[in-house]
C-alpha cells in the first residue's frame, strides 16, 4: 500500500472525509494538501466540527448524489460563501436498479452485482465528473467531491482527478481501499439512524441483510474500481480518452487542474 494515503479529516460527525493530498504522480510532482477532498455524506457535522470546516476555505462541493438523496440527508455546510453543485438531471440507474443487492442471494452473487454497477458507472456518471474537472479547470478550489458513503461515484470520480494529475494506478486503487480503513460505514449506520449512504431505500436496513451481502456492499473492494477503469479502457481505449472525449476535459483545462492541484 501507498506510504502517504490521503488523510482522514476526523470530525465528529464526518463520514469518510479525506484530504487527497500528498499524493506522488509519476513526474515527480505531488498533489498540493488542502485543495482537493472526498467525503460521504455531510448532514451529521457536529457543532464542535464547525470552526474547522470553515477553517478548510471550501469554496466548491460537487454533490453526485441523486436527489432523493440530497433531499433525505442535506449537505450541512457552515460556510455560506461555499458555492454547492449538484446536478437534477438524473442518471438512467434509478434508486431501485442501485439497490438490486435486494436480489441478492449470497456474498458471490452480490459481489457480481457490484462489479456491473461499477463497470456502467463510467455510462451514467459523466456529466458530475465533467462538472467536477470544469470546477477544477477553472480554479474553484478548495474542492470536494462526495456522495453517500463516500466509496462508489466518490471512489471512480477520484481515481479519474487522480489519473489525470498523474498518479500511479496502484495508488489510486491504494486510495479507494483506503476507505476500508477510513471509516467503519455499518457503525457510522447505526450512530445515525437516518444514515442510508446511498445503500438502502428505508424499506430495507443493512442491518437485516444477509450478512454476506451486507459485507459485499459496504467494502471497497480494488475489483470493483478496477472494473470501471477496465471498462472505460475497454470502450474508449484508455482512461485519457474518456476524460477527453466524454468529458470534454481539453489539454488546455488539464494543464490548468494541473498547475491548480500540483506542487513540486
Amino acid at each position: 500500500m501507498n506510504e502517504a494515503l490521503s488523510k482522514v479529516l476526523p470530525f465528529e460527525g464526518g463520514c469518510n472525509f479525506r484530504d487527497l493530498g500528498g499524493y506522488r504522480t509519476i513526474d515527480g510532482l505531488q498533489v498540493r494538501p488542502g485543495v482537493l477532498f472526498r467525503s460521504g455524506v455531510m448532514s451529521y457535522f457536529t457543532p464542535d466540527d464547525q470552526p474547522q470546516l470553515t477553517n478548510l476555505g471550501m469554496r466548491t462541493i460537487c454533490d453526485l448524489r441523486r436527489a432523493d438523496e440530497r433531499n433525505k440527508e442535506p449537505t450541512r455546510w457552515p460556510s455560506a460563501e461555499t458555492m454547492l453543485v449538484y446536478w437534477d438531471e438524473e442518471p438512467h440507474i434509478d434508486a431501485q436498479s442501485e439497490l438490486s443487492w435486494q436480489d441478492s442471494v449470497s456474498g458471490e452473487h452480490a459481489r457480481s452485482v457490484m462489479i456491473s454497477l461499477y463497470r456502467a458507472m463510467p455510462g451514467w456518471l459523466h456529466t458530475r465528473l465533467k462538472g467536477i474537472f470544469e470546477h477544477l479547470a477553472a480554479g474553484n478550489v478548495p474542492l470536494l467531491f462526495h456522495c453517500a458513503a463516500g466509496k462508489d461515484r466518490t471512489g471512480l470520480s477520484a481515481a479519474l482527478v487522480l489519473h489525470t494529475l498523474g498518479v500511479p494506478r496502484q495508488t489510486i486503487l491504494d486510495d479507494y481501499e483506503f476507505t476500508n480503513t477510513a471509516v467503519d460505514l455499518g457503525a457510522f449506520m447505526l450512530k445515525h439512524s437516518r444514515a442510508a449512504l446511498g445503500l438502502t431505500d428505508g424499506e430495507h436496513p443493512l442491518q437485516t441483510m444477509d450478512p454476506g451481502v451486507r459485507d459485499v456492499l459496504m467494502s471497497a473492494d480494488r475489483v470493483y474500481l478496477s472494473a470501471a477503469l477496465e471498462q472505460i479502457e475497454v470502450d474508449h481505449d484508455s482512461v485519457d480518452n474518456y476524460v477527453r472525449d466524454m468529458l470534454g476535459v481539453t489539454d488546455a483545462m488539464k494543464r490548468d487542474i494541473r498547475a491548480t492541484l500540483l506542487t513540486d
